[in-house]
Parts: structure tokens; C-alpha cells; sequence
């Protein structure tokens, strides 16, 4: 165990904290007088992200029109593109399904004894949506909806 612990903003993702700087004018980030800073290359990674993501202009770096509307969602900001797309694709219900479900910790659980293992595991495969997590995610939100929502 280390002697103190890894301040929180050097190990988890920037994005966030990248897009809401860039929000706010902060134009040149690797300068920035953070309380502990993170390694170079770890804004520079975030900030690659939010130009892969179209939230920073390729040219100037500043933040897009998507931009200013991805930093208004609480999310990780593949996560609100993901919404800003669904609603211009007219499949809001469902993305917002799948990035509830990406937001919390994992529906999945695992069995200890061999014999639940394996039968859990053959039930899980008729959930499964080939080529896709996303989907299966979908798949089972909607089951479970279409089952009246029973936990039994």
C-alpha cells in the first residue's frame, strides 16, 4: 500500500475536468496550476478524445457547439454524446436505456457453484445480442420491462 494515496485526479479519466476547463476559457491546460497534476499525457489523451469526439475544434482547441452541450450532462463525455446522437437519431429511449445501464456498476453477477455457473451462463447466452454489448444491455432492459418488471 502506498504511504498516501494517488489524489483522485491523477487516476481516474480527465475528460470531464478537460471539457469543463475548455468550457470555462482555460486555454492552455498543460500550464494549468492544477493542486496535483496529472501527467502530460494524460490531459493530452483527454483532450484527443474530446477532438475524436467533435467537443474540441481541431484547429484552436476551443470547445464546439457539441461541446458546450456534451459538459451540461453529468456523464462521461462519450457517454453524452452517445445522448446527443440518440435524440438527432430519434432513439433517445434507448440510449438513454443503455447509458443507464453503462452508468452504474455491473448488472451481471457470477455464481460460486460450478453447476449455477453453468446454468447462468446458458441463460445469459439467450440474451445475447451478437457483436454488440450495447445491445444485449438493450436486450435485457427491454425483456425484463416486457416481464412486467419482476426480480423473480
Amino acid at each position: 500500500m502506498l504511504p498516501q494515496p494517488v489524489p483522485e485526479i491523477q487516476r481516474t479519466n480527465l475528460g470531464n475536468v478537460v471539457l469543463l476547463l475548455k468550457s470555462l476559457k482555460v486555454e492552455n491546460l498543460l500550464d494549468f496550476d492544477f493542486m496535483d497534476p496529472s501527467p502530460q499525457d494524460k490531459v493530452l489523451n483527454s483532450m484527443h478524445q474530446l477532438w475524436v469526439l467533435g467537443a474540441l475544434s481541431s484547429d484552436t482547441g476551443s470547445v464546439t457547439d457539441i461541446g458546450l452541450k456534451m459538459v451540461e450532462f453529468p456523464l462521461d463525455p462519450p457517454l453524452a454524446k452517445m445522448l446527443l446522437v440518440g435524440e438527432e437519431l430519434e432513439c433517445l429511449d434507448e440510449v438513454v436505456t443503455i447509458v443507464s445501464m453503462l452508468s452504474v456498476l455491473s448488472i451481471f453477477f457470477r455464481l460460486k457453484d460450478q453447476a449455477e455457473k453453468s446454468e447462468s451462463d446458458a441463460d445469459s447466452r439467450k440474451h445475447l445480442v451478437p457483436g454488440s454489448d450495447y445491445l444485449t444491455l438493450l436486450n435485457l432492459y427491454q425483456q425484463w420491462e416486457d416481464n412486467k418488471c419482476l426480480g423473480d
